[in-house]
């Protein structure tokens, strides 16, 4: 063999060698754990949850933790919506899992960590909108929508500048006891009302959680001759309320949330014709468009893995905690490196700049995370979708603007 070979043959051998040895290097691998509910009241939700999180967290990783040099693992825990197993089941985490975030399901999420997140810096991501009650400074727990006075304020915008200009809109609501984030609700909605000057609230009726009928609240908050009814409670209101309407011969429009909104109560009632005329408004893309990027994702994935595609508002209010999540954890290692991401690293990142909608693949607004509170305060947008001819349909294919709102819980 001449000289010239030998060092061409030793050139493509220390090539290779390289080539095998960077193969060779592991990922850095880390976790996010998160809370379901297999066995309490959400458990029927949970399978499209389970489906986002699988879809999202296989594309990251395959995308953006490949390029990073980065895998994030999840592991779920189900704690029946209930504060008392998150609280006995958070020690075991800390020690077993050491998490660098943790997605929350609701609001026994926030009642059992939210205290506790700043000494075991592990920040904790939901996919609700927010309560008044939690609407603090240095909070570690994050929320990619705001209030639900917030989303039902855009709303009211649109209607504002749409349909009713030349008066104040006559804002009636429906709501339950039961729960004081229910009725942190329509604090919310009233201090809304008084800080607006074209919206007033004209009465709450304030119902069972289940009840046999609500005809009876129906007909005398109709009186108040409402142009809206606000519920944002459950499908079990939403669908007794129009029942009502029907059976009294009227027709009030009912605004709701996107836990109990036309998909929800349609899945609920079995029949998208009862929701004919009534609305839904939330700070997150509404899934009816196919295109959005976070849905072309996850359809790609769904089939890529096996999953079974069924794009809805339930997937969506997972996916844009999912990839919240997924986008802090790439600005946690652009700011400390791969190797050296912690909980605290995650919760610094999100404060470090604006998550755009592109980022956010289309699923939300772009957010801007401040230390005044958990969700983003700046430049709020919701999209809101009503029945028609039994179709859902977008009011507008643009986010609406929501108005400013003053907080409503006195800071001790």
């Amino acid at each position: 063999m001449s000289k010239r070979s030998k060092s061409i043959a030793i050139l493509i051998l220390v090539s290779l060698a390289m080539i095998i040895a960077a193969q060779s290097v592991p990922a850095a691998e880390y976790t996010v754990t998160t809370s379901v509910d297999y066995t309490g009241p959400y458990a029927v939700i949970m399978p499209p949850f389970e489906t986002s999180r699988k879809a999202f967290f296989a594309w990251w990783n395959e995308t953006k933790g490949k390029e990073l040099g980065i895998t994030v693992k999840t592991k779920a825990y189900d704690m029946r919506y209930d504060p008392s197993v998150v609280a006995s089941t958070w020690p075991g985490i800390l020690t077993g899992d050491k998490p660098i975030a943790h997605m929350g399901l609701g609001g026994p999420d926030v009642a059992a960590l939210m205290k506790r997140l700043p000494k075991d810096k592990v920040p904790m991501i939901m996919s609700t909108a927010t309560y008044g009650f939690i609407w603090l400074p240095n909070m570690w727990v994050f929320q990619p929508r705001p209030t639900y006075a917030h989303e039902a304020a855009g709303f009211f915008n649109w209607v504002h500048e749409n349909q009713i200009k030349d008066r104040p809109i006559k804002i009636g609501a429906i709501n339950s006891k039961v729960s004081p984030a229910y009725v942190d609700m329509i604090n919310g909605i009233e201090s809304f009302c008084k800080a607006t000057s074209w919206a007033e609230c004209v009465g709450t009726e304030w119902v069972q959680m289940k009840p046999v009928s609500l005809v009876s609240e129906v007909r005398r908050l109709s009186r108040k001759k409402p142009d809206f009814i606000w519920i944002s409670t459950n499908t079990t209101h939403v669908i007794g309320a129009i029942k009502a309407q029907k059976e009294l011969g009227i027709h009030i429009p009912i605004l709701g949330a996107t836990h109990d909104g036309v998909q929800m109560s349609t899945m609920a009632s079995k029949d998208i014709n009862l929701l004919e005329g009534h609305y839904d408004s939330g700070a997150v893309d509404p899934a009816v468009d196919p295109n959005v990027p976070g849905a072309k994702i996850y359809a790609e994935y769904c089939k890529k893995l096996g999953l079974e595609n069924k794009w809805s508002i339930v997937a969506v209010q997972a996916a844009i905690m999912e990839i919240l999540t997924l986008r802090a954890v790439e600005r946690a290692a652009e700011m400390v490196g791969s190797d050296n991401i912690t909980g605290e690293a995650v919760y610094n990142a999100m404060y470090a700049k604006p998550f755009t909608e592109e980022d956010l693949l289309g699923l939300a607004s772009t957010l801007t995370f401040t230390k005044e509170a958990p969700f983003s305060t700046r430049d709020l947008k919701v999209k809101a979708t009503t029945v028609t001819n039994g179709k859902q349909m977008l009011l507008s294919e643009d986010w609406i603007p929501i108005p400013a709102i003053p907080s409503w819980v006195k800071k001790k």
